[in-house]
């Protein structure tokens, strides 16, 4: 026996012993109880959170997922639990995947990555990953972020592109001309495409059938843009297409495709004759010239084709309302032969100079050309027209000027047209001119229009009687038309030797 120890005292160590060791259980339990709780509430947590929560080994074999990849990717456990996570990421971004979450592994931090995820449909999400290390697993988390992708590359796409065509603006090509010298990128052609014939059709037909040209011919031109090629709208009639890896020979073959194919076919209330393409193809070989270089040579190659074509373009525009029957029918050449006989016969009988007497002939001849970008219905309309109508019709002399002067041939009759339904009380149109603010030649066609019109009858006005006419020209004199030119016609012209 122990020296000093008594046998009571064994009692009392037992009595401890069992006293300490039923505490010890009862923290033991309790503190499994709480880990069960935090358990609990962890996974209830991780259960009713938006974001996907894995747990999955180094090979990316998944361990473990949550309910959300249920409720955004249409996945339940039995088809994820064994599987590799890379079978749900988009091929491109796998390596990337693979790339970040092994840096993650080497550093031990939290880290933050991008990449494209298929849901059971097939269809692409964006989620940004964060993901951890911990003992032989990772964890990883992933938020949806495909409206903020989607948001993001909306708002890049209209920075970047023309609204109207859908190319990229001139812009683009400023802030990406760098990447676009590297040594891989070459040889770099360029094509430089002007539109001719905008102008005149916003002038005449005005900017809607304009836009819907530009549209169109972009529409055209990007059904040959190649993966890699950048076509971009440089100005309001000008296109520049940009083609990375690519010969003088093969951008010339393009060229070729563009201008013979059926770019300009292209249907419009104006004639197609009025559009054509002048194009200018170059090619940076060397990594010192610049984007901008090249660009300029092709315009400068452009610029020579348009003038070759000019002639020949402007020749057209007449031409190709001649050769349409529709528009020849708006244009009214057997009205216009009257009026220009009638009118012809006043110059002279008012002893205007000989040049002037074949000025007004000239005129007359295309006095309703601008009629030609109003619509059927309105000209051939029996009923009576509206305010609306009214304003389209009393712009024909300005639309015939814009036709007229854009033709070297013509644009000396232009003013002309321009002024032929002004009144010499100034209530006329489109300028309210008075008096001899209106060229003669103007004044002296105004009358013979009319006169014809009204002999001639109008699907809006009865057929006149020669006398009804003269009463009706004598009653405007002075309002409507110049009285010395309505008394040479009538006295010297009309009854002539009656």
């Amino acid at each position: 026996m122990v020296v000093g120890f008594q046998e009571n005292d064994l009692d009392k160590l037992d009595s401890v012993i069992k006293s300490d060791t039923h505490k010890d259980i009862s923290l033991e339990m309790q503190t499994e109880n709480n880990l069960r709780e935090e358990n609990i509430e962890l996974q209830r947590y991780v259960s009713v959170i938006k974001d996907l929560f894995c747990i999955f080994s180094f090979g990316g074999k998944i361990i473990k997922i949550n309910r959300a990849w249920r409720e955004s990717l249409g996945y339940n456990d039995s088809q994820m639990i064994g599987k590799s996570i890379f079978e749900i990421i988009v091929n491109d971004d796998v390596y990337a995947t693979k790339f970040a979450i092994s840096e993650s592994v080497k550093s031990g931090g939290l880290d933050k990555f991008v990449n494209r995820v298929l849901n059971h449909k097939g269809i692409v999400h964006y989620y940004e990953w964060r993901v951890k290390v911990f003992e032989n697993s990772i964890y990883a988390s992933g938020r949806d972020i495909s409206d903020l992708i989607m948001t993001r590359e909306k708002l890049e796409y209209y920075h970047n592109r023309d609204a109207l065509t859908g190319m990229y603006q001139r812009s683009f090509i400023q802030s990406s001309s760098e990447a676009m010298v590297l040594p891989y990128q070459l040889p770099l052609s360029v094509i430089f495409v002007d539109l001719n014939g905008l102008k005149l059709i916003n002038d005449s037909y005005g900017h809607d059938q304009g836009d819907e040209l530009l549209r169109t011919i972009s529409q055209k031109m990007l059904s040959y843009q190649r993966e890699g090629d950048i076509f971009v709208r440089y100005g309001g009639d000008e296109f520049v297409l940009l083609l990375p890896y690519t010969s003088y020979d093969v951008a010339s073959s393009l060229a070729d495709k563009i201008k013979n194919s059926d770019t300009l076919k292209i249907s419009g209330r104006f004639p197609s004759e009025w559009v054509s393409i002048s194009l200018g193809v170059a090619t940076k070989i060397g990594i010192e010239d610049s984007v901008e270089d090249i660009i300029m040579e092709a315009d400068r190659l452009m610029y020579e084709d348009k003038l070759r074509k000019s002639r020949k373009h402007k020749h057209s525009i007449i031409e190709g309302i001649k050769s349409n029957p529709r528009l020849l029918r708006k244009w009214d050449p057997i009205h216009a032969e009257n009026v220009a006989d009638h009118a012809g016969k006043i110059a002279e009988k008012m002893g205007l100079e000989p040049y002037l007497q074949e000025l007004v002939k000239k005129a007359a001849l295309v006095h309703d050309i601008g009629k030609i970008t109003i619509p059927s219905k309105i000209l051939n309309k029996d009923a009576s027209l509206t305010q609306k109508e009214l304003e389209q019709i009393k712009r024909h002399p300005e639309s015939g000027y814009q036709i007229l002067r854009s033709v070297d041939e013509y644009a000396s009759v232009a003013m002309i047209i321009l002024s032929h339904h002004e009144w010499v009380d100034g209530s006329g149109y489109p300028e309210k001119l008075k008096g001899e603010d209106i060229p003669l030649t103007s004044r002296i066609i105004a009358v013979a229009d009319s006169y014809d019109a009204m002999t001639s009858g109008r699907i809006y006005t009865d057929c006149k009687t020669k006398e009804e006419a003269i009463q009706e020209l004598r009653a405007c004199a002075g309002s409507q038309f110049d009285p010395e030119v309505v008394s040479v016609f009538i006295e010297q012209v009309l009854l002539y030797g009656e």
